[in-house]
């Protein structure tokens, strides 16, 4: 049975019953719903049997049947190229959470020796200097956009070219190939599947 678009079904029913009077009958029989446009002209009769969210629909205009699902309940296929990128990037949040308490665990480690050295040796100036705090923000700030870039892959309402998914994973290619994991990745990424335009924040007015 042919599958159609919401604007397909709508054009279809509008073929047979616009500007002209007619009447609606509705009933159920086990959960599935039955329904009749009849013109009040004569000139045409449309018909609905939805079950599950799922409406078959017929005319005397068109009598072959054609069915369309509702939005919310039609999943979209994601290709598998697409599910190779999501899994790469949710792979790649890994590595950073990893290495944010990597950093982390350091930065405590080395300031507890740090006050223990202190102790030892109060009479004596000694200067401790860490950018394992500052490591830690960007391997969050990491973690963030390749989880924000693997949710946008996920949701099949987001509509993306299998070009951008070959340009996402020809980029972890080339990381493996050269084994690197480039902090500003994930930005890439996002750039590539032009979030920051699709995904931009609505401007808050100004007072």
């Amino acid at each position: 049975m042919e599958r159609v678009t919401f604007e397909e079904y709508e054009a279809a029913k509008a073929e047979v019953l616009y500007g002209k009077e007619y009447k609606e009958t509705s009933s159920m029989e086990n959960n599935v719903i039955h329904k009749q446009y009849v013109c009040k002209d004569g000139s045409g009769i449309f018909y609905e049997r939805t079950e599950n969210g799922v409406t078959e629909f017929w005319s005397t205009e068109y009598s072959k049947s054609r069915i369309y699902a509702d939005k919310a309940d039609e999943k979209v296929e994601l290709s598998e190229n697409r599910k190779k990128a999501i899994k790469r990037l949710y792979k790649l949040v890994y590595w950073f959470a990893d290495e944010m308490l990597n950093e982390e665990d350091t930065e405590k480690r080395e300031a507890a020796e740090f006050e223990e050295q202190r102790k030892k040796e109060p009479d004596k100036l000694q200067i401790r200097v860490s950018a394992h705090d500052n490591n830690a923000r960007v391997m969050k700030d990491c973690i963030r956009e390749a989880r924000d870039a693997a949710e946008f892959l996920k949701s099949g309402e987001n509509d993306v070219e299998e070009w951008q998914i070959a340009g996402i994973n020809a980029m972890f290619d080339q990381c493996n190939e050269e084994r690197i994991i480039p902090y500003d990745l994930p930005t890439a990424i996002k750039g590539l599947l032009c979030m920051h335009i699709l995904c931009k924040p609505e401007a808050v007015a100004e007072k």
